[in-house]
């Protein structure tokens, strides 16, 4: 009786084993280009231009966003003025491995960032197209200062 449950705990960890791999190989694959493209992105997307967000946004966050949801968006950020700096953004190893059964390769990233008017804490979901990022998900949180 323990025989088959003993094999089904080997072949779960050698799963998670293999999934936490994958994750950290995709980490080490794209993490530079990837904070460089955040940086990019948050520059053009703090002019808080609707189209200018839209522009970052994956065909499928397009497709589920309306405009007067990036309207809204876009006047609920604006107040933290342009884009300034960022800290080293931490990898979501998680993202990265659950993206194996996705049809697209997706990368999360958490950091604080800073703005003309202070500090904030954004999580970006990317999706890794040909070598090219774009914005899946995309949330700014101002933090106390």
């Amino acid at each position: 009786m323990l025989r088959p449950l003993h094999a089904f705990v080997g072949l779960c960890l050698v799963i998670f084993a293999a999934l936490y791999f994958y994750a950290s190989e995709q980490d080490e694959k794209h993490s530079t280009a990837a904070r460089l493209y955040l940086e990019d992105a948050l520059t053009d997307i703090s002019s808080w231009q609707p189209e200018a967000l839209r522009s970052h946004l994956t065909p499928a966050a397009q497709a589920a966003v309306s405009n007067e949801q990036l309207y809204q968006v876009v006047d609920e950020y604006k107040a933290l003025g342009r884009f300034k700096s960022m800290d080293t953004p931490q990898f979501s190893t998680l993202t990265a491995a659950l993206s194996v059964f996705g049809e697209e390769q997706r990368l999360s990233y958490s950091f604080p960032a800073r703005f003309d008017s202070g500090e904030a804490s954004v999580t970006a979901t990317l999706a890794v197209n040909d070598g090219s990022f774009s914005l899946y998900n995309f949330s700014i949180r101002r933090t106390a200062n």
